[in-house]
C-alpha cells in the first residue's frame, strides 16, 4: 500500500495527538524514506491549500507554533507500563520525526506562501528549544541551527545575494565564492566570509557575543564601527554586551562546535553558563537559587551527549555538594515540562 495516500490526514492526526503507536511509526518511516519524501511535498501542499487547519495564509509566527507543537507531541512521555523494548522502539521513531518533520513542513510552507523574488520578502527558519536543525541554502551553504535560534534570509537569496540574519546560534559551512561574499547580519555586527566554516552565538539572553573560526577566513565589523577585525582559524572573538569590549583569543574549536554533532562540552565553565545552555538544549526550566551570590565561583568540566537531564543535574549537584529540587509543570493533566532549582 502506498503510504503517502492519506498523509495529509495522518499529519493532522499527529498534530492533534490522535496517532496510535502504529501510525506514529508510519509517520516516522515516511519521513525517513527518500522515496516517499519526494512525493510528500506536493501532497502536503495540496492538503495545506484545501484544509483550514493547514491554510496557505499561515503566518510565520503560526509556523513556529506548529513546530513547537510537533516537538511537544514527539517528546511526550510514553506510559511507563509499556515494555522497555517497545518504548525504545518508539523512541527511535520519535527521534527520526524530530529531524525530518520540521524540515518538510517548512519546505511546504515556502510553496504555500507563494513568495515573489522581486519583492522584499524573507524566509524565516526557527528552531524550537530542545531541538537542532540543518539547512542547505540555495547557494549550497550548509547551516546547523542550535536550539532557540532564528535564521532569516531573502526569498531571492542567490549566489549573487548571500546574506542572512541570525539570532541565536548557528554553525556555517559556506560555499567558496571570492567574488560574492557571504554576510551574516546580527544586532552586534556583520560577519563577512567568502568560503569557510565558523560558528556564531548571539542569543539575546546571553551576556556575550561570540564568533569562532574553524577554517578559512572571517572578518567581523561591530555595529556602528568602520574598522573590521579579521579572524584566523582556531580563533574566537568575544564581545561583552555590557561594555562593548572585544577580545580575541585562541581556543579549542571542538568545545564551541561539537553541539552540532550532539555534544555539549564544558571546560571550567561557570555554573550560570552551564545552566543556561542546558536549559536551551533540553527545553527545561533550570534556575539557580543563590541570593547571596555564593555559587558564582562554581565551575565544571564535563561532556553532555545523550544523558537524561535529570542525570546531568544530579551529577552537577552531587559533585559540588549542591542540592537539586524538581517540580513537574502540568497542563490538562499532562506533564509538559520539568522545573529544576539548584541551591546550596
Amino acid at each position: 500500500m502506498d503510504k503517502t495516500k492519506n498523509i495529509g490526514q495522518l499529519i493532522e492526526k499527529y498534530l492533534n495527538d490522535q496517532c496510535s503507536a502504529k501510525e506514529l511509526e508510519t509517520v516516522a518511516e515516511i519521513f525517513q524514506s527518500e522515496q516517499y519524501r519526494e512525493k510528500l511535498q506536493p501532497l502536503l501542499y495540496d492538503y495545506w491549500s484545501n484544509t483550514p487547519s493547514f491554510r496557505h495564509e499561515v503566518a510565520e509566527d503560526e509556523l513556529g507554533q506548529m513546530l513547537d507543537t510537533i516537538h511537544h507531541r514527539i517528546n511526550l512521555e510514553e506510559p511507563s507500563e509499556r515494555p522497555l523494548v517497545k518504548r525504545l522502539y518508539l523512541y527511535t521513531y520519535k527521534a527520526a520525526a524530530i529531524l525530518f518533520i520540521p524540515l518538510l513542513i517548512f519546505s511546504v510552507w515556502q510553496l504555500a506562501t507563494n513568495f515573489n523574488p522581486n519583492e522584499n520578502n524573507y524566509l524565516t527558519l526557527e528552531t524550537p528549544l530542545g531541538s537542532k536543525m540543518k539547512t542547505t541554502l540555495p547557494d549550497g551553504t550548509e547551516v546547523w541551527q542550535n536550539a532557540g535560534t532564528t535564521l532569516k534570509y531573502p526569498a531571492d537569496f542567490s549566489k549573487q545575494n548571500r546574506e542572512v540574519f541570525l539570532v541565536g546560534e548557528a554553525y556555517f559551512h559556506v560555499e567558496s565564492d571570492k567574488n560574492n561574499p557571504f554576510h551574516v547580519q546580527t544586532p552586534e555586527g556583520t560577519i563577512t566570509v567568502t568560503g569557510t566554516r565558523f560558528n556564531v552565538s548571539n542569543y539575546a539572553t546571553d551576556n556575550t557575543y561570540s564568533v569562532v573560526l574553524e577554517e578559512g577566513k572571517v572578518s567581523f565589523r561591530p555595529s556602528g564601527a568602520s574598522d573590521k577585525i579579521d579572524l584566523k582559524p582556531l580563533q574566537q572573538i568575544i564581545l561583552d554586551k555590557a561594555d562593548g569590549v572585544l577580545h580575541r583569543r585562541t581556543i579549542d574549536i571542538e568545545k564551541f562546535t561539537s553541539w552540532k554533532d550532539g555534544r555539549l562540552i564544558f571546560r571550567n565553565d561557570p555554573l550560570e553558563e552551564i545552566v543556561r545552555r542546558l536549559g536551551r538544549w533540553y527545553d527545561a526550566d533550570i534556575r539557580i537559587v543563590d541570593p547571596e551570590g555564593e555559587l558564582n565561583d562554581y565551575t565544571f568540566t564535563m561532556t553532555v551527549q545523550q544523558e537524561p537531564l535529570d542525570q546531568v543535574l544530579e551529577y552537577l549537584t552531587q559533585a559540588s555538594g549542591l542540592h537539586l529540587k524538581k517540580e513537574q509543570i502540568s497542563a490538562n493533566g499532562s506533564v509538559i515540562k520539568m522545573k529544576y532549582e539548584i541551591l546550596k
